[in-house]
């Protein structure tokens, strides 16, 4: 008798556990993207997380070409910059398609100009996150509002300040960096068979194109150090206790989504950080319009 009433307790109180489950709050997300294409996949990841109950909020500029102010997916904080980006990505995008086929000279001429240009877009890069820490409520409101984390794109270093000065987790949405391949920021790549990007090599090397190799890393390095670093040291060096510098950022990320697809690269050292999600945009064929059929 006693076995029944005891069974009897168990029961109720499995049936009422049941009955309530418990329930789970979604994360409170700021995003600080970067526009156009990089914008175009962004908004995919934040489509998913918005529909998984996250609160998302996003950093934009007055000026961004993609991002909307208003949007069913986020709340949006609107960064006001004076004059218009138009001008400058149409320039950058014709300096990148004269390097296609010009002679040696012409090539090293345009990519001068073309370097200049990725030194000039971390500059704007720069001033829209001075707009944010010059603003006292902007970074009082940022204060408050109680992030769990980060995301942000590694292209453009201000996302990985911001998160630094917040004291927040990152995570960085796409392979490219500053400088590169983020792969050479954060895992072991000789340079004997890992072959730099744009260089055209495979894994496989003599002795002259390691040394080219070598070339087109020094390149990237010497990017890194004079055109893009200099661009964020004063702000570093102002508003993060102990200053900071662009790769250290960017090697701290928690989590890194990488938009590839390990098996079509040349084999090479990894991070267990690294989450390869390489065609995560990529949705089932949609019946064409009935109109296409229907028009004569």
């Amino acid at each position: 008798m006693l076995l029944h009433h005891i069974y009897g307790i168990f029961a109720f109180l499995g049936a009422y556990l049941i009955s309530f489950p418990p329930s789970c709050n979604g994360g409170n997300i700021l995003v600080y993207p970067l526009d156009g294409s990089h914008w175009v996949n962004m908004k995919i990841l934040l489509e998913d997380l918005h529909a998984r109950g996250h609160s998302i909020t996003v950093i934009r500029s007055s000026t961004s070409w993609y991002i909307t102010e208003k949007s069913p997916l986020y709340t949006s904080i609107t960064v006001q910059m004076d004059g218009d980006t138009d001008n400058f990505f149409d320039e950058y995008l014709k300096e990148n398609i004269r390097r296609e086929g010009a002679s040696p000279l012409t090539f090293f001429k345009l990519t001068k100009d073309f370097l200049s240009m990725i030194s000039q877009a971390h500059s704007l890069s720069c001033d829209i996150l001075l707009q944010v820490f010059n603003d006292e409520n902007m970074i009082k409101s940022l204060m408050d509002s109680q992030f769990d984390l980060v995301i942000t794109d590694p292209a453009l270093a201000s996302g990985v300040i911001l998160a630094k000065y917040l004291k927040l987790p990152v995570v960085l949405n796409v392979r490219w960096i500053t400088s590169g391949d983020g792969h050479f920021a954060i895992a072991p790549s000789p340079f004997s068979y890992i072959p730099a990007p744009g260089s055209g090599l495979t894994d496989k090397m003599n002795f002259m194109e390691r040394v080219k190799n070598l070339f087109f890393h020094s390149i990237v390095m010497l990017q890194q150090k004079f055109m893009v670093g200099p661009n964020y040291d004063a702000i570093c060096d102002k508003y993060i206790k102990g200053g900071c510098d662009i790769m250290s950022l960017l090697q701290e990320a928690d989590i890194w989504l990488f938009r590839s697809d390990f098996v079509f690269d040349f084999p090479r050292p990894t991070m267990p950080n690294i989450v390869y999600i390489g065609g995560f945009q990529c949705k089932p064929a949609q019946p064409l319009p009935y109109m296409i059929f229907t028009r004569k």
